[in-house]
């Protein structure tokens, strides 16, 4: 199933060269594509790049293997087949939090499935993480848990319609991320990572130092006082990475380009076009 996206053009031209595939974030529980400040997508565009911004089924209605799948199938639709047909050179994969997450996984993904298939040129992940493993990922998070508690018995009224859902008013659904980070293993029961098939096992859904080490080349972009991802998962990740840029932000909140008007955010971005650009000459 191929998933909702928007495209921006390039400002100056529409033969663009390079594709952005963006991914939003949200905990893999809400989010929408448009979430991406106006300033940032100007910058990209104003760059040269198409952005493809996608969205992606949410958990829990969509199980994170599936989330995987679908991303796949709107990446060899939006990204692949303009590359295949000869329109676009390259492309990127850019991702925000669990998009940055889903970013690196669909790279490994793309790399298993098939390695004649178009690889990314790079990733961009802002404030991501990699291994569902670590125990921050299971455990409460005090940023969380200084907030009204959210009860399981909220969270199925919020998914009792049904379906497959690719986005919704986050004012509902972010009280799933709540619970999601409040209670001990419930992110993981949300992403359907209940271990009963090897498909829904945590392992199988983190990246290995090996796996790390096979990605394209990375810019990672995270802030000191981030209080929901850790800053030294970032760290960890430029680290272990073949080829990696960081840029710190420094104690500001998690998504610290979300406030434009922090020189922070666009300095974040800046720094990332001009390692985008960088690659044409590696």
């Amino acid at each position: 199933m191929a998933c909702p996206v928007t495209v921006y053009r390039p400002t100056a031209s529409n033969d663009a060269r390079r594709i952005v595939f963006y991914l939003h974030g949200g905990g893999l529980v809400y989010g929408e594509r448009d979430d991406l400040p106006s300033p940032y997508v100007r910058a990209i565009t104003d760059a040269g790049s198409t952005l493809v911004c996608a969205d992606y089924p949410l958990a829990p209605e969509t199980a994170l293997p599936d989330i995987v799948d679908a991303l796949y199938e709107t990446w060899r639709t939006e990204v692949a087949g303009p590359i295949e047909r000869g329109e676009c050179i390259d492309y990127l994969l850019f991702g925000r939090s669990a998009g940055a997450y889903l970013a690196l996984l669909l790279a490994h993904e793309i790399r298993l499935r098939d390695q004649d298939l178009p690889q990314p040129a790079g990733i961009m992940s802002f404030y991501g993480y990699y291994n569902l493993g670590e125990p921050w990922v299971s455990e409460p998070a005090s940023a969380y848990l200084a907030l009204p508690e959210v009860s399981l018995g909220e969270v199925e009224r919020i998914v009792e319609r049904g379906g497959a859902p690719t986005s919704g008013p986050k004012a509902l659904r972010y009280a799933l991320y709540v619970y999601a980070r409040q209670h001990e293993g419930a992110w993981l029961a949300l992403m359907g990572l209940d271990g009963t098939t090897p498909e829904r096992s945590i392992a199988s859904w983190s990246l290995s130092a090996d796996d790390l080490a096979a990605l394209p080349p990375l810019f990672i972009a995270a802030s000191t006082g981030d209080e929901d991802v850790p800053y030294r998962v970032s760290k960890q990740l430029s680290r272990q990475a073949a080829h990696a840029r960081m840029k710190s932000a420094y104690y500001l909140p998690h998504d610290f380009d979300r406030d434009v008007t922090n020189p922070a955010g666009m300095e974040a971005y800046q720094a990332a076009i001009a390692w985008m650009d960088a690659l044409n000459t590696r």
